[in-house]
């Protein structure tokens, strides 16, 4: 016959009375029941959470090591554009005609591709600023202080704004980069061209000829961007120039480039 209840008695070291308590049978069975579940849960954590939760930290390390090598390539992206683009530049100027490619939206047109540029030489060099907005980040060829290579400027502006071409030209490139987003590259002739990044919607096609002041795109955020903001860059003879130097009122003193 089983015991309905047991008693357990509790003796201390020192001096002092003994203690003793009951409790019923099926109390004492949930009590171990509860302790050995306890004990198993436990035992189930260590055994397949803890591996789990490794396994997350060196997934987040890997992520951070593809994002960093992500942005690498980004770069070198960026570059590679840029050296096809002053490919075509010293090609025409050395009068050496390129194959035609099979050109599409988003593709730089080559060089036999390009019109003449027909109309004044000062409607052809940059001349006007894109947008009205604030001056937010300045051009720094060089790498410092943890900074990496900023071609052109950014200019502060609400989503939607008109984005205009600073001069006269024949749009090379329209489409989009992982870098610049959504973008416009324009050849003015004289071995300019401009850069519009980051913008909404582009308004305008490869080929298409422009003049200064037209409506190109919309600005926006596209592309690797912390907010809206135009992406504005002048090349002259395959190097980047300071728009600061076209624009005197684009200045740290007031910001504002209306």
């Amino acid at each position: 016959m089983h015991p309905s209840r047991y008693t357990f008695l509790i003796i201390p070291d020192h001096d002092g009375e003994n203690k003793r308590f009951s409790i019923s049978r099926r109390k004492t069975f949930f009590i171990i029941f509860t302790i050995i579940t306890i004990l198993s849960v436990m035992v189930m954590a260590l055994t397949y959470l803890t591996p789990k939760a490794m396994d997350q930290i060196r997934m987040k390390n890997r992520y951070e090591e593809v994002i960093g090598e992500r942005t690498k390539v980004l770069e070198l992206y960026r570059d590679l554009e840029r050296m096809k683009q002053m490919e075509l530049v010293v090609q025409k100027a050395l009068g050496t005609d390129l194959t035609v490619s099979e050109s599409g939206d988003g593709n730089l047109i080559e060089s036999k591709e390009l019109k003449p540029i027909l109309s004044d030489d000062t409607k052809n060099i940059p001349s006007m600023i894109p947008v009205n907005g604030y001056l937010t980040q300045e051009m720094n060829e060089k790498e410092k202080d943890g900074t990496r290579q900023h071609y052109g400027v950014d200019i502060a502006v609400p989503v939607g704004e008109s984005v205009k071409a600073s001069a006269g030209g024949q749009v090379v490139f329209s489409g989009w980069t992982p870098e610049l987003g959504n973008l416009v590259v324009i050849y003015h002739g004289n071995e300019y061209f401009t850069y519009y990044g980051h913008n909404k919607i582009l308004l305008v096609n490869s080929h298409d000829q422009v003049s200064r002041g037209d409506v190109i795109a919309s600005s926006g955020n596209s592309g690797m961007s912390s907010g809206p903001h135009l992406h504005f860059e002048i090349w002259k003879e395959g190097l980047a120039v300071d728009p600061l130097s076209y624009f005197p009122t684009l200045n740290n003193t007031n910001m504002n480039v209306n």
